[in-house]
C-alpha cells in the first residue's frame, strides 16, 4: 500500500510540473526585421567593441557584457535609444575606473554579449553573442 501511495504521489508531482511548464507563456517577440548584435575583442585597448545593427523600429537596446577577469566574474551593462539611427557601436572597457585612473582586468576570458531590443510596437527580442 505504501508503494502505491508513493508511486501515486510521484505521478501527481510529475504531471503538476509538466502542466506548469506547458502552461507557461512565451515572451512577445517582434515580427519586424531582426536586429543584429556582435562584439569584437580589442586586445590593445582591453575593450570590446559592441555593434548593434538593423535598429529600424527599435525604441531601446539594453545590453549586458559578461566576462571573467582576474579569475572573477565581471560585467558591464547599458542601454541605447537609437531614435532614427539604424546602427551604433560602443567600446566597452574591460576594467574599472575611478576618476581618470583605470585598472585593466587581466586574463580576460568567456566574454559574452547579450542584447535585448524593445520595439516601438511593444514587442521584444534578444540575442546572445560569444565574443571570446
Amino acid at each position: 500500500m505504501k508503494g502505491i501511495l508513493i508511486t501515486f504521489f510521484i505521478v501527481v508531482l510529475f504531471f503538476t510540473q509538466v502542466l506548469k511548464v506547458s502552461g507557461a507563456t512565451k515572451p512577445k517577440t517582434s515580427s519586424m526585421g531582426s536586429f543584429s548584435a556582435s562584439g569584437q575583442y580589442i586586445k590593445a585597448k582591453n575593450a570590446v567593441r559592441a555593434y548593434f545593427g538593423n535598429l529600424k523600429g527599435i525604441k531601446k537596446i539594453t545590453y549586458v557584457l559578461t566576462y571573467t577577469g582576474n579569475g572573477i566574474g565581471q560585467g558591464i551593462e547599458g542601454s541605447y535609444s537609437p531614435g532614427k539611427k539604424t546602427s551604433f557601436s560602443r567600446d566597452l572597457y574591460l576594467g574599472t575606473c575611478s576618476g581618470k585612473v583605470c585598472i585593466s582586468h587581466k586574463n580576460v576570458k568567456n566574454i559574452k554579449l547579450e542584447a535585448i531590443a524593445k520595439y516601438t510596437n511593444g514587442k521584444s527580442s534578444s540575442k546572445i553573442y560569444k565574443v571570446k
